[in-house]
């Protein structure tokens, strides 16, 4: 990756420097006229580093991703049947709550049998091999199943009262209407908005990465037709968001680029993009250490979510024809 300036704030300065330097200036309120205009023109104009988004576009991905309807819009109901990791572990809870409801443990976590029968028919359908090589002992252990059980609680969609998990009304409602279609943008907008994508994974904080997941979606869309290896995402995000490198902790075997292209790949492509079947994976790496991956973007992205955007000049045509 080439090195580039993290600080855009000396990006900016000198920016005015050029804009203003040598030019002489009426009055106070010309100089500002000049100075508008400018910082207009510079956040509305498409951004190279955040291909064919402008800052103010930027802006509203970051801090209004469900508020933007001209930039996208999301379907309540999906088209197709969401198969994906995340939609199968909340289908077969679900399931097996039904209308009675399932008695949690003394700390309020799924019992042992009901967290190792989901495990068998998650099995049947993933190769995974972390869940292979443990023993469930308990909901802890199955850290896929106890993200869906956090997310839905978060989401409005289960509840706990004396003791059981039960569904709620919103959630039975959903799945009388459109099963998982309906469920699953629900479970989707809970898993980005509430559910701490850093949960027990043991890096920083970095919230970024999961504040810039609609920006993950975009480039995934823009460009995830062909399988491309998982750092290509890795250094989009890094070039898109050069400051987060300031966030990581330096280690002595580790450059920052290194850390955080592994903290991105492991919580925005395995544990966000792949875990809800908005992406393939496929490994190329022998340890889960190093998480390499070609990624392709699947049909299940374009279902969920449609962007209206298009920047023809940062773009390459290829890419353009995605519906931009």
């Amino acid at each position: 990756m080439d090195k580039m300036n993290i600080d855009p704030l000396q990006d900016l300065k000198e920016d005015i420097h050029t804009l203003i330097g040598g030019r002489q200036f009426g009055s106070m309120e010309e100089l500002q006229t000049v100075l508008n205009d400018f910082n207009r023109h510079k956040n509305t104009t498409p951004n190279e580093d955040f291909h064919g988004l402008s800052s103010e576009q930027m802006h509203r991905f970051l801090h209004f991703p469900f508020e933007s309807p001209d930039l996208v819009r999301y379907s309540d109901q999906i088209a197709i049947e969401p198969e994906s990791k995340a939609a199968l572990l909340l289908s077969s809870l679900v399931e097996r709550i039904g209308e009675d409801g399932v008695k949690l443990t003394a700390k309020n976590n799924l019992s042992l049998k009901l967290c190792q029968e989901i495990a068998a028919c998650y099995r049947e359908h993933y190769d995974d091999r972390f869940l292979r090589s443990i023993k469930i002992r308990s909901e802890d252990d199955f850290e896929e199943l106890n993200a869906i059980r956090l997310t839905a609680q978060l989401g409005g969609l289960l509840r706990i009262t004396k003791g059981r998990l039960f569904l709620t009304n919103k959630c039975k409602k959903a799945l009388n209407s459109g099963g998982m279609k309906k469920l699953y943008p629900l479970l989707f907008n809970a898993y980005t908005r509430k559910f701490n994508w850093g949960y027990l994974d043991g890096y920083e904080s970095l919230g970024i990465i999961q504040q810039s997941f609609l920006f993950t979606l975009y480039v995934l869309h823009v460009y995830g037709t062909d399988w491309r290896p998982s750092t290509y995402y890795a250094d989009y995000f890094i070039q898109a968001f050069p400051l987060s490198l300031k966030d990581v902790e330096e280690k002595t075997y580790e450059k920052p680029e290194e850390t955080l292209h592994r903290v991105y790949i492991l919580r925005s492509l395995e544990r966000f993009a792949d875990f809800f079947g908005l992406v393939e994976l496929k490994s190329v790496s022998d340890t889960p250490y190093t998480r390499e991956y070609q990624v392709r973007a699947t049909g299940l992205l374009d279902a969920l979510l449609q962007f209206r955007i298009r920047s023809p000049g940062l773009i390459p045509d290829n890419v353009l024809g995605r519906t931009l």
